[in-house]
């Protein structure tokens, strides 16, 4: 006969052990699906005041003031970095951001053009993301989309 303390303790390791592997498999899956740090200089500011900023395998060029961007506790997260009086939640005030390309839905094709924000935007797919960039400055935008590439191999598309 089985005593009823061993199986009590029998029971208790278990739902231990389940509740154990549930914390661990939560962890993975944030980790995984939550954005890695990217290198924010590679190389260091150029003379020009310029960086180089990566993102999951996409390398762009930027004006060395800008920084990236705090997005937790705005309703849509993605990567930006712009200058740091920019919109934190938002696109306005320029940047570059990094959208999944899958789900990104542009209004126009991409290349640089006015827009409704009555600023200077466009946008360069690059490995799996699309880049977007926006500024007053037409040639800014320009210099920042034409330095949009993949360091998988695969060229940008949309210039």
């Amino acid at each position: 006969m089985t005593s009823v303390t061993a199986t009590r303790g029998g029971r208790l390791f278990g739902l231990a052990a389940v509740c154990l592997a549930l914390v661990a498999a939560t962890l993975i899956w944030f980790k995984a699906t939550g954005d890695p740090p990217a290198e924010a200089a590679v190389p260091p500011p150029t003379q020009d005041g310029w960086q180089t900023i990566e993102y999951r395998g996409v390398q762009v060029d930027v004006p060395a003031a800008w920084e990236r961007l705090a997005k937790s506790g705005c309703e849509f997260q993605f990567a930006q970095w712009a200058p740091p009086e920019s919109d934190h939640c938002g696109v306005k005030g320029g940047g570059a951001s990094f959208y999944g390309s899958a789900t990104f839905d542009p209004k126009y094709g991409p290349g640089v053009r006015f827009s409704d924000e009555k600023t200077w935007a466009g946008y360069v797919y690059a490995g799996d993301y699309a880049v977007y960039a926006s500024d007053a400055d037409r040639d800014l935008v320009q210099r920042v989309l034409d330095s949009v590439r993949s360091t998988g191999g695969a060229p940008p598309r949309g210039r």
